[in-house]
């Protein structure tokens, strides 16, 4: 099954148990999905499983190599084979609109957002590196200002998409049960106290000592040895090969916005008002909004 269909298909077999955490992609999922497991949450990447009609989760096969370059992730493969649980509370990795699932059925949502010049330049190095192993089309494999101008998730071009996500997902979390808002910026400041807000909105406790470790242990140097040390396994192309943990970075972009014609593209004003919405002012002089 293609990885977007396989997103859709698991969206809909989502249960009481379930969070989805909502991101558009490059927003910081790996960086959470770590967190959690290794505070003992379940996790749910649906481009990587399949929601079984008991609610469990199953590995597909050919998905465990990308896998086995998350940290968290890894362990728990090792430690349980392709087969996941359904106890406790699960967080659901997700880039479908809040249309696709019903609130009611779940137990919280979390909006995880990150400044879109972030986000987006991100999200276009990873499909550059992997649209091709993940048979996503030709996203990624031209330029960036190319990539700006094509669909990539959800069929809509990254301004728009970005947009578009963050507006409807923020817009929806009333109706859910529990939910939160939780900024890349925040987790890379002071991850322990952003992951204590986040659990807090959920209505879930952990000591602070359980999640100073967990946050250890999802460093971005702790997570890249280990991505570096799975890519030298698996026989990947060490460090010419695409990553997931690429930088990590907050404010990349100024490394790019002197070109014009892309920063051109970034002060379209409905991206600049709902980027306002987070405390983002989208300006080549300014970042994050205090």
């Amino acid at each position: 099954m293609h990885p977007f269909a396989l997103h859709r298909w698991n969206a809909a077999r989502l249960g009481g148990r379930d969070v989805v955490v909502a991101g558009y992609p490059a927003s910081g999922a790996a960086l959470v999905g770590n967190i959690l497991t290794e505070l003992g949450f379940g996790h749910l990447d649906p481009y990587t499983e399949t929601v079984l009609p008991d609610g469990t989760s199953a590995v597909v096969e050919d998905r465990m190599t990308y896998r086995r370059r998350l940290a968290a992730t890894a362990a728990e493969d090792r430690r349980h084979g392709v087969h996941r649980s359904a106890d406790g509370l699960r967080f659901v990795k997700n880039h479908l609109h809040p249309d696709a699932f019903d609130a009611g059925r779940l137990a919280g949502a979390v909006l995880l957002v990150r400044d879109p010049r972030d986000a987006i330049h991100s999200a276009y190095h990873w499909f550059r590196g992997f649209a091709e192993r993940w048979r996503l089309g030709d996203n990624g494999r031209g330029t960036f200002a190319a990539f700006l101008d094509g669909p990539v998730v959800n069929g809509e071009p990254p301004v728009e998409g970005w947009t578009r996500f963050c507006a409807a997902w923020l817009d929806a979390l009333p109706a859910f049960r529990r939910s939160a808002v939780v900024r890349f910026e925040d987790l890379k400041s002071d991850p322990a106290a952003a992951t204590a807000a986040l659990l807090r909105a959920l209505g879930q406790e952990r000591a602070p000592r359980e999640i100073a470790r967990a946050v250890r242990a999802s460093s971005y140097e702790a997570m890249r040895a280990h991505e570096t040390a799975a890519m030298a396994e698996d026989g990947d192309r060490g460090a010419d090969g695409p990553r997931i943990m690429r930088r990590g970075q907050v404010g990349e972009w100024r490394e790019w916005i002197g070109d014009p014609a892309l920063a051109a593209r970034f002060r379209d004003p409905d991206l600049a008002a709902t980027a306002a919405r987070f405390g983002y002012r989208l300006s080549t002089s300014e970042g994050t909004a205090p």
